[in-house]
């Protein structure tokens, strides 16, 4: 099975890989561009009110921003149905059910911090748990988020080894991203290897999942 959904990624996306990492570079530019504004890439401690009210906003700002993430996963979606899509779509869910879409984006951030923080395994395999939500949010509307993070559960029940392997090959670029992240004494540097690192593995990972969804729904 892994092999059929990773040759029916290949055909979906052949001759748009360049397009689809080129929406995720604009996605990331347009996400994080208050990083720039960072206090502390020009001397501010990282503890200093002007840090940490700076920090509050970004988070504020990510999520109400986010929603493109949730827009670029529908557009994937459109490609690997043989739909067409444009850039401009990736600000679909940003026009439609936007507090719906915003609302989602929290309970999943939370959800899945609270059980990385209960252990690192258990927030991997609620990583995969929740890897149609977003699609779901697309294809049912009149759902609630919750049920759509449940529907997710349910489609990937059972499958989360799939899963696993199914993006295995790129987990290498973001671990290599998110250790540069970890280790490199410099802000800017450190966000900008995770930067690249998600840019890279996002258009071919929500591909290969979109491709897993439309055959397990």
């Amino acid at each position: 099975m892994i092999q059929t959904w990773t040759e029916r990624t290949h055909e979906a996306i052949n001759g748009k890989r360049s397009l689809l990492l080129a929406w995720s570079f604009l996605c990331a530019v347009i996400l994080e561009f208050s990083a720039i504004l960072d206090p502390t890439l020009y001397g501010a401690e990282a503890d200093s009110l002007q840090a940490i009210v700076f920090l509050l906003s970004t988070i504020v700002l990510s999520f109400i921003l986010y929603p493109l993430i949730i827009g670029y996963h529908w557009v994937i979606l459109s490609i690997v149905r043989g739909q067409d899509a444009q850039f401009r779509d990736v600000f679909r869910p940003m026009k439609e059910r936007f507090g719906k879409n915003v609302t989602a984006v929290i309970l999943l951030a939370i959800f899945q911090t609270l059980w990385t923080l209960l252990f690192i395994v258990p927030g991997i395999m609620k990583y995969f748990s929740y890897a149609f939500t977003y699609f779901i949010l697309r294809d049912e509307p009149e759902m609630s988020v919750m049920d759509s993070i449940t529907k997710s559960r349910a489609l990937m029940n059972g499958q989360k080894w799939e899963a696993f392997k199914l993006i295995l090959p790129f987990i290498p670029i973001y671990v290599t991203g998110f250790t540069l992240f970890v280790v490199v004494d410099s802000v800017l540097l450190s966000a900008l290897s995770l930067s690249i690192a998600t840019i890279l593995v996002r258009p071919f990972v929500v591909a290969r999942f979109a491709v897993m969804y439309e055959d397990t729904r």
